[in-house]
Order: C-alpha cells, then structure tokens, then sequence
C-alpha cells in the first residue's frame, strides 16, 4: 500500500508539470494543433501530418528519450485512432497489431504543443511491468495499466490527477 501511494503522489506530481506550458496560444486562439482533433495522425492539415508537425516533434522528443520508443512513437506505425481533444489537450493513441494490443503508446499534449507526456506499454503485469509515462525525457512514473485508449479514459486521468486548469 505505502509503495502504491508513493507511485500515485509521483503520478500526481508529474502531472501537475504536464501543462506548465499555456494551454491557448497569445491572443486566446488555440494553436492550429487544434485543428487535428477528430483527425487520424497521418491525416493532413494545411499540408502536415500531425506527427511531422514540429512542435508536435519537439514535445515527443522533449518528452522521450532518444531510443527505440522515441522512433516507435514517432514513426506513425501502427494501428491508431483519431485525435481526441479534451479538456484542452490532444490525445493520440496506437498500437502495434502483431501484439494483439498489448504493445500500445499515447501522446497527451498541451494544445499548444508547449510540452507533451508519452505512454508506452509492453503489457501489463502486476508489480513487474505497465504503462511508463514519459516526461522531460525519462520515465517520470509507472501505472500497471494499458495506456489510455478513449477520451473517457483519458479524462478520468485528468480527474484524477489534476493536471492543470481546464480551460472554460
């Protein structure tokens, strides 16, 4: 119990830093990152896929160290679905088919692409493997669980843990 309370004041401290970035763009227009919600990853705006958009490059590579889950995350391989934004992030989940699911990442991003956090699960095994969450490159935290997979998911998480003024 005292290791699972350690790892959750971890998790709910790590989360508070994902949004030290603005969440709306000078002037109070969201950043042209919104416009990828409802879109897939390789779907284009304005001529770029969400994954070669260079803030959106700069967060992942802010947030994952240079690697194999760096390149994995960015590479756009893999089974995906569209972008969600929720609560003023946007948020971006694949999974390798040849794992059965197992293997799967997300990206939860300030709609601003200031700063980005990445999930990234090999499985999930109690007390031995999860879901890492990246942060400022390194693991900031490990949940014994998939990586989110919907919105609700994704906005339970942020209940949960409060990652940051939701915009009104």
């Amino acid at each position: 119990m005292r290791q699972m309370t350690k790892k959750l004041s971890v998790a709910v401290a790590v989360a508070v830093m994902i949004v030290s970035g603005p969440i709306v763009a000078k002037g109070g227009t969201v950043s042209d990152l919104a416009a990828y919600a409802g879109k897939y990853p390789y779907d284009k705006v304005k001529g770029v896929s969400f994954l070669d958009h260079p803030k959106v490059r700069a967060a992942i590579e802010m947030a994952v160290p240079v690697g194999d889950i760096r390149d994995i995350v960015l590479s756009g391989e893999g089974v995906t679905v569209p972008i969600v934004k929720t609560q003023g992030r946007l948020f971006s989940r694949t999974f390798d088919p040849a794992s059965g699911g197992d293997v799967n990442w997300a990206v939860l991003m300030v709609a601003d692409g200031s700063k980005a956090a990445v999930c990234y699960s090999t499985g999930v095994e109690k007390d031995v493997r999860g879901a890492d969450w990246y942060l400022d490159g390194k693991i900031a935290f490990t949940l014994y669980e998939m990586c989110p997979s919907t919105a609700a998911e994704v906005e339970s998480a942020v209940s949960n843990w409060p990652i940051g003024p939701i915009p009104g």
